[in-house]
């Protein structure tokens, strides 16, 4: 298995392409983007505001040549709208459609209350993780995950984390995540969980 290690910028659209693909089957962006033709593409756009995020302003790590990709938001430096409006955000409307964005922003609202109210003090926030369909199954999201984790047990803080497949979630109760809470992500929109872990 390939080390672990920061994503260069030069890799940035690998790592694009990496969640873009790792998330077109998530109930989340299925339900954003309900045209199947278009969803590819549409993940793939979607996908670089956080991964842009990630390589500015947080953590962004990959392995597997960068067909594996974890975004951690450091609290030294945490999750800012500015942030998100530096890396492209504003132009994701016109880029993704309005009606796919409102959705987004619906689902941003709901989680965005379990964070602030669960997990108020500095803390690791896995914004993504996700590893390229024809390597899962090898370690290599779980890895990025352990080295995440290790970083925050060594300082002491908690992670959180949201996700909108529950097959997911027991998988990070692996990690040591527990459930905060799970709410519907919009107006017919699939259920979203909350998690959180606290250091060990």
């Amino acid at each position: 298995m390939e080390l672990i290690g920061e994503v260069a910028a030069k890799d940035h659209e690998r790592a694009v392409a990496t969640i873009g693909a790792a998330f077109e089957s998530d109930p989340m962006f299925e339900w954003m983007f309900p045209v199947p033709e278009t969803r590819p593409n549409l993940a793939r756009v979607f996908a670089a505001v956080p991964v842009r995020y990630g390589l500015r302003f947080g953590r962004l790590t990959g392995s597997g040549e960068t067909r594996a990709v974890a975004i951690w938001i450091p609290p030294e430096q945490p999750f800012s709208i500015l942030g998100m409006v530096r890396s492209g955000f504003l132009a994701m409307p016109f880029r993704i459609g309005f009606g796919s964005f409102r959705r987004f922003m619906s689902a941003n609202d709901v989680m965005g209350r379990y964070h602030k109210k669960h997990v108020p003090e500095p803390h690791w926030y896995l914004f993504a993780v996700g590893v390229a369909p024809e390597v899962q199954g090898q370690g290599l999201g779980s890895a990025l995950i352990r080295e995440g984790l290790s970083l925050a047990d060594a300082a002491g803080h908690p992670c959180y984390l949201e996700t909108s497949n529950e097959r997911n979630v027991p998988y990070y109760e692996r990690f040591g995540f527990r459930v905060l809470g799970s709410a519907p992500l919009g107006k017919d929109g699939p259920p979203g969980w909350a998690m959180r872990r606290d250091a060990r």
